[in-house]
């Protein structure tokens, strides 16, 4: 369930030198045919008569726990897997002269596997036996599996005679039980004897991988260093009489795998080498390479399968190796036994079709839509915005068996059954994430896009709307990434609560609910849901002096008069949106007091009350979303006061009703035409209808610096509306601008110009310009209705 990292620069020069080396040796005539190479005296690669042959080891590698695959249909329950058709079990046929070994993760991580890991573990271990093995190396596939299951599974294999070795692993007291089921460095130098050659095994991982799989599952649990374990196991297997000292080891996928060991290796002076390593999740891109050095040989098993290497002695006494990959054969009769002994009860538990499982024919399901199937069901029953899954966490190769899901299908393609875990994050957090381009890590991001990133027409939104950086949105991911697995591909967050559900048992539950509808289709698609976003912000200002001058002084500082001024200026807003149709509603409310010592009480300064609101039809932008596309846009604006002028025998009061068009020229840009009409002196008996016209250009909070939490925008909103062109001829220009230094979330210093500006018939023009600093508090909640 996790992304390898990829290759160093060092690492790929070395295995540069190395294939290099390799491309030296005569390619085979055909894809089966055996790659070989020896060392003479000078130690370089060639070939040389009078070999002696030393010993025949037989290797499987990258199986994956894929020994069987559920069919469950029509009397069948398991067929023995890919791993089964070779022959490497006919060329193990006299286990006197071959030894036979995995390379790693030979029973972890695969449905069926698991299975019988929790079901049956005793089965996994006949089978191990009764094909012949003599060892088996502990990866990072293993340690990924439940702890019970892993313990349970080696018991079995140690109580048959077959060990698990793990050189680099070790136990803290809490854990002591897992090491004292494998073999590990602490436990001697094993060996085994084979036509009178003594064979020291050896097994490591890369530690690297403690990150990779995650804190719960190395609790208690410690890889040492790849080196200096190396080193120390080497020498001990000498010092105790080894003829030959073999390696198994996990160090990542294809030839970034194998280079990875060499670069170890590299590190290593010539006697601490071991002769050969078998590198266990790198057949799917190498099979034999050198380094060169020389020591140790690099052999890789075909993914799923098996290679055959023959090492001999030539007549300068150094090592020849031999290595050819399996080809096709006959399942042996231990992987039939395994099936009827395992495959009845795994169909009778995971076979029955799901009764919400049916899938569209026209769509049908693969391992991508089970990653998107999943990381719905993930979002859906947390309540979350963005689901964030490891990809790795299905199963890439799983494909469906019939038209309809069963719980085997979840079982096999949901390779890890973590909990889900949420937490509540700023959206800086989630334009964090984006920006790392997280589908290019493994990382599937349900929810969350990003386009243009870190460039001026950087666009990220959730399920369809504008991330607003300021707002809160719920994630889900599983423990496995949100404890740092796979390098903290989540990056940094607050307290991750732990839910109720696990990966697996959600997607299953989501399919028990009983529906003829595809279950793609019946998780709810959040762009079409509304969006409730709520915004209220509050600016305080003050001002005042005080002068005590008994002594009379002609003093400028001390001819001020006493004055006192508050001032609140408020901004609410209530917007509703989805992909179809918006609703933004603003509230703006000015009100200012000031009192001096020349006047009795206080007198009221700016008194003014603006609400705007707006509905939306997005429907053209959403089938189309080009710059010259419109939304159509109808809107309704009052204007105000709190309380009555004296020269005025009535509350002012004027309305504007329009209709046409918004454009968004840019993320935080937008234009818009309108006409309509305007009702003056709503209240007063002056009261006049009249038509008009007008344009507005609003930006939104734009960015122009930012310091950690600290951060100064801009907002600027232009209204200009001309109306009863035959009568009063009015002009009115509105306009805010709004310059806020947030210094965290809650909290800000705001500078705020208001203007508005009439002109009618052939009066000049007149303004009114208010300028308010203070503290703004503010806040924004969100809210998505499923």
């Amino acid at each position: 369930m996790h992304v390898r990292p990829t290759v160093s620069v060092r690492a790929a020069a070395c295995l540069g030198c190395a294939l290099l080396l390799w491309a030296a040796v005569p390619e085979p005539s055909h894809a089966q045919a055996p790659v070989a190479a020896s060392e003479d005296a000078e130690g370089e690669v060639g070939r040389t008569g009078g070999l002696t042959p030393l010993a025949r080891i037989l290797a499987t590698g990258g199986v994956g726990g894929e020994l069987a695959n559920p069919m469950c249909r029509d009397g069948h329950t398991l067929d023995p897997a890919e791993i089964a058709h070779n022959d490497v079990w006919r060329r193990h046929a006299d286990r006197s002269e071959t030894l036979l070994l995995d390379t790693g993760g030979l029973l972890a991580r695969h449905g069926v596997a698991r299975f019988a890991s929790r079901r049956d573990p005793e089965a996994l271990a006949d089978l191990v036996r009764d094909l012949g093995y003599a060892a088996l190396g502990f990866s990072e596939s293993d340690l990924g599996d439940p702890r019970e299951q892993v313990l349970a599974r080696v018991r079995a294999l140690r109580a048959r005679g077959v060990r698990t070795f793990a050189t680099n692993l070790r136990c803290e007291p809490s854990a002591q039980a897992l090491c004292d089921a494998l073999v590990t460095g602490a436990s001697g130098v094993p060996m085994v004897e084979l036509s009178g050659q003594r064979i020291a095994l050896l097994s490591y991982i890369d530690p690297a991988a403690s990150a990779r799989v995650g804190p719960d599952r190395m609790q208690g649990l410690r890889l040492e260093p790849l080196v200096g374990s190396m080193r120390a196991g080497v020498r001990a297997a000498r010092a105790a009489g080894a003829t030959l000292v073999v390696a198994l080891a996990d160090t990542g996928y294809g030839a970034s795998g194998a280079a990875s060991l060499i670069e170890a290796a590299g590190q290593l002076e010539a006697a601490d080498k071991p002769d050969v390593v078998f590198v266990s999740e790198a057949g799917s891109e190498i099979l034999f390479a050198r380094p060169v050095g020389f020591r140790p040989a690099i052999v890789a098993a075909p993914t799923r399968s098996a290679v055959d290497v023959r090492i001999r002695r030539n007549e300068a006494g150094r090592l020849d190796i031999l290595a050819q990959p399996a080809e096709a054969g006959e399942p042996p009769p231990a992987f039939e036994r395994f099936v009827r002994q395992v495959g009845a009860e795994y169909c009778g538990e995971l076979g029955a079709i799901l009764p919400g499982g049916h899938i569209d024919a026209a769509e049908p399901m693969d391992a991508a839509g089970m990653v998107a199937l999943t990381a719905g069901v993930m979002r859906e029953v947390t309540d979350a915005d963005v689901a964030l899954l490891n990809v790795h966490a299905i199963d890439a190769r799983w494909q469906m068996i019939g038209a309809d899901l069963t719980a085997s299908d979840v079982n096999i393609a949901v390779q890890y059954d973590e909990p889900l875990m949420t937490v509540d994050v700023p959206g800086t957090w989630l334009r964090n994430l984006a920006r790392t381009s997280p589908e290019n890590r493994g990382l599937q991001s349900l929810g969350l896009v990003i386009t243009g990133a870190l460039t001026s027409l950087e666009k990220i939104k959730v399920n369809g709307r504008v991330l607003d950086v300021d707002a809160t949105y719920r994630v889900v991911t599983i423990r496995f990434l949100a404890e740092g697995g796979d390098g903290g591909l989540v990056g940094q967050a607050a307290e991750w609560e732990t839910t109720e559900h696990t990966v697996r048992q959600a997607v299953l539950d989501h399919l028990e609910i009983e529906r003829t509808e595809d279950p793609r289709a019946a998780l709810t698609d959040l762009a079409e849901q509304l969006e409730w976003t709520f915004r209220v912000g509050t600016d305080l200002t003050f001002a005042g002096s005080a002068v005590q001058d008994p002594g009379m002084y002609a003093e400028g500082p001390l001819q001020n008069a006493n004055q006192t001024q508050f001032g609140l200026n408020i901004n609410l807003g209530l917007n509703a949106l989805s992909r179809q149709a918006a609703w933004e509603n603003t509230v703006t409310a000015t009100y200012t007091l000031a009192a001096t010592s020349e006047t009795e009480g206080f007198d009221e300064g700016a008194d003014t009350i603006l609400y705007r609101t707006n509905a939306q039809y997005r429907g053209l932008r959403a089938r189309r979303d080009e710059l010259y596309v419109p939304d159509l846009i109808v809107e309704g604006l009052l204007r105000t006061e709190f309380t009555r002028q004296d020269e005025r025998e009535t509350h002012f009061l004027n309305l504007r009703f329009t209709a046409g068009f918004q454009w968004r020229l840019h993320l935080k840009v937008k234009t818009k035409l309108l006409a309509g009409f305007e009702i003056l002196d709503a209240i007063g008996n002056d009261r006049s209808l009249e038509p008009g016209f007008g344009a507005q250009v609003n930006i939104d909070p734009w960015l122009l610096l930012r310091e950690g939490l600290r951060k100064l925008t801009l907002g600027l909103t232009l209204d200009y509306f001309a109306s009863a062109p035959r009568g009063r001829n009015r002009h009115v220009l509105q306009g805010t601008f709004d310059l806020d230094l947030n210094l965290n979330r809650f909290i800000g210093l705001v500078a705020n110009v208001t203007l508005y500006g009439l002109r009618e018939r052939e009066m000049p023009f007149s303004f009114a310009l208010q300028t308010t600093m203070g503290l703004r508090v503010s806040f924004v909640g969100r809210h998505v209705t499923r």
